[in-house]
């Protein structure tokens, strides 16, 4: 591997001896295909459907279980397979993507996810429906690596800036436009059962963003081998399924012995997958993830940031829902369109700081906004802990624009911090990797907060389940801010560009 290094000091090496290449496959002398502002849009329109429908999903299932008769673990399991179904292949959809063109796995999977979609609103039975949501979820991992990919393959200098903040924003603000969505939709009940609509919605949308590739989406890929490493998937979906399987049933659960297993296995299946890519990669073979990736300094520490941000966010989430719903008694909508100032700051934020950034520099705004972040977040957690079970609905709203912003200032400005040094050809591998630690770290989160509230909750005999509910809440705020403390100084230690 040293013979194939950079000679240079300063400059990173290499990923691949193909990586200079051009994403063009056909002629050396084309040009990178350009993405405009339509091609751009229609690339967002993948990441949007994919958290919009898992969101509006959370949000339906109570419906769903009433309508269907599911028991609380099959509710459940609703949500989590899509989350499984998403996040285990997403490295293999990037990859797949690098190697036979990331329009054509871009329309496969909007199709697939489109006609997932469609079973979900027409299913008859909980057993459909999950199985729907499971191919749903499956087909989001082929479509949703091709966007970061795109943008990486296809701009440079400010409009790629542009480009990651608008990424940061869609991926940011769905979650809330989600809720809000699912909210305004249970409410319309225009096909029987209101949560029918919340289906029929991603069926619509799929639509669209399908005929809108088909006219804007431009064709890159990464010209090379057209291989797979079939033995690398097999390991690192077994690797991933045995964290995610544990993390999203385990606590619902119980905790089993054989939950315990898995996450055991964990990582020694990480650590042969990783062995594999290692000795692919001297044999001048094609590894499902190049392991000079991670010799980016900024890629490698990004991803540990974007663990700490997406875990502390996925437990927030998951906290404020069930405090303001289940424990203050707050309805959906209600709920929802207290995050809903949060979703406009957090995509207004977000564009901003697409624009600030070459400017201001990645690692400033990152420090920024950690610490922006991090200061709301303790103000936040004082206000809800104080008010607790009479928590002000407008007070937290307006909170929680301030949280918005500096989360704003953190997420976009480290996609670009990470994707400043990854060449076009490894573009997939990357987005694919990226999305894979921000489902796993979400899952993480949410996880250790569920453990939490239910300790809260039989530990505690005095206090009624609202104040237990909303300091659990305040509790998780609290850790969030030390977590953007320690997101901050890592951004210190990245590269000044």
């Amino acid at each position: 591997m040293t013979s194939r290094t950079n000679a240079h000091n300063d400059a990173p090496p290499p990923i691949n001896r193909d990586l200079n290449e051009t994403t063009v496959p056909t002629g050396s002398e084309a040009s990178p295909p350009t993405l405009g502002l339509a091609g751009l849009m229609t690339a967002l329109s993948a990441l949007l459907l994919s958290v919009v429908s898992f969101a509006a999903t959370g949000i339906a299932v109570p419906n769903i279980g009433t309508s269907l008769q599911a028991t609380a673990a099959e509710q459940s399991l609703v949500v989590s397979v899509y989350t499984l179904g998403f996040a285990a292949p997403m490295v293999v959809g990037g990859r797949l993507g690098d190697l036979f063109g990331r329009r054509r796995l871009f329309l496969i999977g909007m199709a697939g996810f489109t006609m997932a979609s469609l079973a979900s609103m027409l299913a008859p039975t909980i057993t459909i429906l999950i199985v729907a949501r499971a191919l749903a979820g499956v087909s989001a991992a082929a479509m949703v690596p091709q966007v970061l990919a795109t943008i990486t393959a296809s701009t440079q200098g400010r409009e790629r800036a542009r480009a990651v903040g608008l990424f940061g924003a869609t991926a940011g603000g769905a979650t809330a436009v989600g809720q809000v969505l699912g909210g305004v939709l249970l409410s319309v009940p225009l096909l029987g059962a209101p949560w029918r609509t919340v289906f029929a919605m991603s069926v619509i949308m799929g639509v669209i963003a399908f005929l809108a590739a088909l006219r804007w989406m431009p064709a890159t890929n990464a010209p090379g081998h057209r291989s797979l490493d079939l033995i690398g998937t097999v390991l690192l979906g077994s690797a991933l399924l045995a964290l995610l399987i544990p993390l999203s049933q385990g606590g619902a659960l119980g905790w089993p012995a054989w939950s315990w297993v898995l996450l055991g296995a964990v990582p020694v299946l990480f650590a042969a997958f990783w062995m594999r890519q290692h000795s692919l990669h001297r044999s001048d073979l094609v590894p499902l993830v190049p392991p000079p990736l991670l010799r980016l300094g900024s890629y490698r520490l990004g991803l540990v940031m974007a663990l700490i941000l997406q875990s502390a966010f996925g437990a927030f989430t998951f906290l404020y829902a069930l405090t303001t719903q289940t424990g203050l008694g707050w309805s959906p909508m209600n709920a929802a369109l207290v995050l809903l100032p949060f979703a406009l700051c957090f995509f207004a934020a977000s564009i901003w700081a697409g624009k600030l950034a070459p400017r201001f520099g990645f690692r400033r705004l990152l420090t920024i906004g950690g610490i922006v972040q991090a200061a709301m977040l303790a103000v936040t957690a004082w206000s809800v802990y104080v008010q607790s079970d009479d928590l002000n609905p407008l007070t937290l709203a307006a909170l929680l624009v301030g949280v918005g912003i500096g989360q704003a200032l953190m997420f976009g400005p480290l996609v670009g911090a990470m994707i400043a040094d990854v060449p076009p050809t490894s573009a997939g591998a990357a987005s694919g990797v990226l999305q894979t630690v921000q489902q796993a770290a979400m899952g993480l989160g949410v996880a250790v907060a569920g453990g939490f509230l239910g300790t809260a909750l039989t530990g505690s005999t005095t206090a009624t389940s609202g104040q237990i509910y909303a300091t659990a809440l305040a509790v998780c705020m609290l850790v969030q801010a030390g977590f953007a403390i320690v997101f901050a100084l890592c951004a210190l230690a990245l590269p000044k560009r």
